[in-house]
């Protein structure tokens, strides 16, 4: 093996003629890096100039082939087939690095990723013109980095990848795949039931096998037992034992929780935020005492079992306030306005208050629906800024379907308002349908189109999804933290559905089939951290 040879060039400023990657000029955002000026180890023979020259093949040899329309130079490494492209980084000091790279994919394959000490990216769908990527949180101990290029497939689909190096940041990152399973106990008990590859297994356990690291759980006062808008929920499902039992088996399972507390017996957003039947006919002072300890009490019940949130919303997509009509609707004609504002930062506070009172390493997070809609955002936080509210992390449900926006779109929002208001950022909600109806071929789902992605389909979940998750890593400062999976586990189960008497609208978008069985859209979960 020819020796292995890194080196460092300190503080250079990406874009010089030190790093020619002139044939990228076509890859979509711009050629800098995160950080304007950085450190960075080039990879030897990372453009394969050479090549595979210090790399090592294992499994179909004959799949690994070098190209000739490279980006950084005329080389580049293609793979077609099934096997894994390695080699061992020496003398590199010790720090934390991001993995740069740049890629095309045709898309398609059950495996595409490139990895680098345990951590790793599957690049989105790029055929025709070179991507940027980033693998991110890649810890570099000993001055040692191994770097591994994988694909499985069978059918020819190619993967190709050029100009590697090793950009130091010294910030970890691990990113957030989540996902709402609050109705899995509900299904299950309406004879749901989940398979990997035609083998019934534990859904949890699956999610988990599958690269799913957080779920959310969505906690209402005193759910089933009142009728808001002619809609009941069931009784026993989202209430406390539920939630409780959820998180344990979460916890189990070695998942983190994010947990949301809805402050009301139904659903809401922000259209309706009902007030729970117990504190109807309280003042706004009364009623913040009552938000503070019903969380409070929730909070010490999770932490007596061993599963205290790592994350916790107040109230969910309160975009126009919560708790109506103390805590909004907020409309700045309406002459009751600053008294709104001024009730909707006092929940918050007490809420947030509640939280570290139970567990101060839960982050708190305000959750407001419309990915993209900046001047909302601007206009919500910093209404936030001016009534000195508390809070962690900003919250945002980002659906194709809703905002008829792109990933890049979204997450180019996401920089704006981490940016602007100094905060981090988690994608609460997200999804995609891959079938226009749901399971009786007949009644449209939720989500019955996808806005700008017109591929309705399996793989187009698929690759929606690895859209996002590389979007997300593109961010600069990484303050994305990731995202979360709509109803992911909801699939059809006797007369599980949104409500009582109402059909479950959401199984075209989950990420099992009608019958139960994993789609392949786990794969881009799988292949990300």
């Amino acid at each position: 093996m020819k020796k292995i040879k890194s080196f460092l060039i300190i503080s250079i400023m990406l874009g010089a003629s030190a790093v020619a990657m002139s044939s990228c000029k076509d890859a979509p955002g711009p050629m800098d890096d995160p950080q304007p000026t950085v450190n960075f180890t080039m990879v030897e023979n990372g453009n394969f100039e050479n090549g595979l020259a210090g790399w090592q093949v294992a499994g179909d040899e004959s799949a690994a082939i070098l190209a000739t329309d490279g980006c950084d130079g005329e080389g580049a490494l293609k793979l077609t087939g099934t096997a894994t492209v390695s080699r061992s980084l020496s003398g590199i000091p010790d720090g934390i690095y991001s993995l740069i790279f740049y890629y095309k994919n045709e898309g398609g394959q059950p495996d595409c990723y490139i990895e680098a000490n345990g951590r790793k990216t599957s690049p989105a769908v790029s055929s025709s013109s070179w991507a940027k990527g980033f693998v991110h949180g890649v810890k570099v101990e000993g001055g040692k980095c191994e770097i591994r290029i994988v694909s499985t497939t069978d059918d020819g689909k190619f993967c190709e990848w050029d100009g590697l190096r090793l950009s130091l940041t010294d910030k970890d990152y691990f990113i957030i795949k989540g996902g709402d399973i609050s109705e899995l106990n509900y299904v299950e008990a309406n004879g749901g039931k989940y398979y990997q590859n035609g083998n019934v297994g534990d859904c949890l356990e699956i999610l988990k096998a599958n690269g799913m690291n957080l779920v959310r759980l969505r906690l209402y006062n005193d759910p089933g037992k009142y009728t808001y808008d002619g809609v009941a929920l069931p009784e026993g499902v989202q209430d406390e034992a539920d939630i409780l039992a959820l998180a344990r088996r979460a916890k189990a399972a070695g998942m983190q929780i994010l947990l949301t507390f809805h402050y009301s017996d139904t659903w809401t957003n922000g259209g309706v935020q009902f007030i729970p039947h117990a504190w109807e006919g309280q003042t706004a002072e009364q009623m913040a005492v009552s938000l503070h300890d019903f969380t409070y009490a929730f909070m010490e019940k999770m932490k007596a079992q061993g599963t205290s949130p790592e994350y916790v919303s107040l109230g969910n997509e309160t975009q126009a306030g919560m708790l109506y009509p103390l805590g909004g609707p907020l409309d700045g004609n309406d002459p009751d306005y600053r008294t709104r504002c001024q009730n909707i930062a006092l929940f918050y506070n007490a809420g947030y208050n509640a939280v570290k009172e139970s567990n101060p390493e839960s982050r708190v997070i305000i959750h407001l629906a419309g990915a993209g809609d900046e001047s909302n955002y601007t206009w919500y936080f910093g209404l936030m800024k001016s009534y000195n509210v508390s809070y962690d992390i900003i919250g945002s449900s980002y659906y194709p379907y809703w905002t008829e926006n792109t990933a890049k779109q979204a997450c180019d929002f996401a920089q704006t308002v981490t940016e602007q208001f100094d905060k981090d950022l988690i994608f609460m909600e997200t999804g995609y349908a891959w079938s226009k109806t749901i399971d009786d071929g007949i009644t449209d789902g939720q989500l019955n189109h996808n806005g700008p992605y017109k591929d309705m389909s399996k793989l187009g979940q698929k690759n929606f999804m690895l859209e996002l998750i590389n979007e997300i890593k593109k961010v600069p400062n990484l303050r994305v933290l990731g995202f979360v999976y709509w109803d992911p586990i909801f699939i059809p189960a006797g007369s599980a559905g949104w409500a009582l008497g109402q059909k479950n609208i959401v199984s075209n978008s989950a990420l099992f089939d009608f019958s139960g069985n994993a789609l392949e859209v786990l794969d881009a979960f799988k292949n990300n951290n």
